[in-house]
């Protein structure tokens, strides 16, 4: 549950820390006063859209932090998969600047918005007003039907929903590779480039190798004189004067005495190793310079080639690697076009497996639904009994259609008759506003009675309703909070009366600075707010009397149903 929620610069709030309790919790307080910024609050710590207006007039930043309790498996199956700390406790945070920039938090941890939209909704539910204009949207109701079907349906909606996708992809390359109106074009355009391409006969070592070929042909009389310099200071310096002459006549020298002196021998080793050494250096320049030619002919083919490579370079490639893979592409996508009436047979049969496959799964997707949906109808039917609408006669229709969706082949849809004897009609040519306020809350009960969310926010559901109806709204309130917590914000004094914890939202002005605080009403406060709600500014001694007959008559009503729950 939500144990305690800090605000600071939100909107009017400055500074607000308020916990709140198990049961019914109930705000209240005049029009205006900003009942609503604490649900926008509540939204805006759980990730959902923000407009930066809301951050209070002369600050530069907003944060909101809201800490629940560890309740359900689904939260900590989420924070073992985010390697979060759990300490028994649930702490998101929220903090947001002038500049855009947001920082968001679980227990600590950096998190992002949709991460905090994941766990939110395993912790809390707020129901508002435009929850009941979605349950005019047909396309809605199966939805709510899924949520209420979920652990009997997700096996079989994930299963379907994946094969789906492989179906929508097979679907897809069949319509690409039949919608192609100038595919002829494209077929010669790809030969084109593919012939254009082996033409060149390009090879990855090529280029390599005549661009070291071209700078030697291109300095070819530099290296030739270099290369004839050097055998010459080896081999042919003057008589007996070149360096292997030299280190040959020191090595007759060294040898005719190291018979003589140990150490010497080791010196002789080294100078006979040298000498063979340079001998092999010799052969070696002997071969390279002999084979420096300058050929002109030789050169300009080079050249030519490595301007073609470059021409190659720029149409199909950064390099030779590239253009040569840019072709098996290319070969690729040519083989498939003129092998189009085989690619496309193969996908059609691979599409009527998939559809086959889809039709199956959606038969018992189908199956589960209409089965829940009977169970819906009865526990709706149930829960009308206590919200004055137990003559209404209210029925889901399951419709198994021919048209292939994302989520299987029905098509859901919500009937209901007000009044005995008239026909079911679709919600939205039937119910008024406060009928339809009954219904979505009916359907809340049975749904927050099908999961494991701790918290539920009904925000101002109550309009439209009065008297016996609004009686009967808040005992229901009521006996959904002895199973989950709740908090609601009304001003209805039917509902405020049954509360187990009543909160007060006002406005005041400093210095021509405005503030909404909230703060929790003891029991003669409580008497005073609803006795406000009865006979508005101005309380009297009746009205204040009317109060506390309204309180007593819920304390009653309370213990009556904590008897029969």
């Amino acid at each position: 549950m939500l144990l305690q929620i800090t605000i600071n610069n939100f909107a009017l709030i400055d500074k607000l820390t308020i916990s709140f309790f198990e049961g019914f919790n109930v705000l209240s307080g005049e029009t205006g006063a900003g009942k609503s910024i604490l649900i926008d609050a509540i939204n805006f710590v759980m990730g959902n859209k923000f407009n930066k207006d809301l951050i209070r007039t002369g600050e530069d930043k907003t944060y909101v932090e809201a800490i629940f309790t560890l309740e359900s498996n689904k939260t900590i199956n989420i924070l073992d998969d985010l390697n979060i700390d759990k300490d028994n406790v649930v702490i998101l945070s929220r903090e947001t600047f002038q500049n855009g920039k947001s920082i968001s938090k679980i227990n600590g941890k950096a998190a992002v918005l949709s991460t905090l939209r994941e766990i939110s909704k395993t912790l809390l539910d707020i129901h508002g007003q435009h929850e009941n204009q979605n349950l005019l949207e047909v396309n809605n109701h199966i939805n709510y039907l899924d949520s209420f079907s979920e652990k009997n349906l997700s096996k079989n909606l994930n299963e379907y929903k994946n094969i789906y996708d492989e179906y929508i992809s097979v679907k897809s390359k069949i319509e690409e590779l039949k919608g192609s109106k100038d595919e002829q074009n494209v077929v010669n355009f790809l030969k084109y480039q593919i012939d254009d391409i082996q033409s060149a006969d390009l090879s990855v070592k090529e280029e390599a190798e005549l661009q070291e070929e071209f700078k030697i042909l291109s300095h070819a009389e530099k290296i030739s004189l270099g290369l004839n310099n050097v055998y010459s200071l080896l081999n042919e310096y003057g008589e007996g004067q070149s360096a292997y002459d030299l280190v040959s006549h020191a090595l007759s020298e060294i040898s005719s005495i190291s018979k003589h002196m140990t150490k010497v021998e080791e010196i002789s080793k080294n100078l006979e190793s040298l000498s063979f050494s340079l001998e092999e250096i010799i052969n070696d320049i002997r071969s390279l310079k002999d084979n420096i030619i300058y050929d002109e002919e030789r050169l300009e083919k080079i050249n030519n080639r490595i301007y073609i490579i470059s021409n190659y370079k720029q149409k199909y490639g950064r390099s030779v690697n590239e253009i040569l893979q840019y072709k098996d592409e290319l070969i690729k996508q040519y083989q498939d076009l003129i092998n189009g009436e085989e690619v496309i047979k193969n996908l059609q049969k691979k599409e009527a497996e998939l559809i086959n496959t889809l039709n199956n799964i959606a038969l018992s997707i189908h199956e589960i639904r209409a089965k829940n949906a009977l169970k819906l109808e009865k526990s709706v039917m149930e829960e009308f009994k206590h919200i004055g609408l137990e003559k209404s006669t209210f029925k889901v229709n399951v419709q198994f259609g021919d048209k292939i969706y994302n989520n299987g082949k029905d098509k859901v849809q919500f009937f209901i008759s007000t009044n005995p004897g008239e026909p079911l009609k679709s919600l939205e040519k039937v119910v008024s506003g406060g009928e339809l306020s009954r219904i979505m809350l009916a359907l809340k009960t049975v749904f927050v009675n099908n999961d494991e969310i701790p918290s539920i926010i009904f925000d101002e559901v109550d309009t439209g309703i009065s008297g016996r109806v609004a009686q009967s709204v808040a005992e229901k309130m009521y006996l959904i909070s002895t199973r989950h917590q709740v908090l609601c914000v009304t001003h209805l004094p039917q509902i405020a009366a049954m509360a187990d914890n009543n909160f007060l939202v006002s406005k005041y002005s400093i210095k021509d600075k405005t503030f909404t605080e909230i703060s929790n009403l003891k029991s003669s406060e409580k008497e005073k707010e609803i006795a406000r709600m009865i006979g508005g500014v101005e309380i009297t001694e009746v009205t204040l009397q009317n109060a506390k007959e309204i309180i007593k008559l819920a304390n009653l009503k309370k213990q009556q149903l904590n008897i029969h729950n």
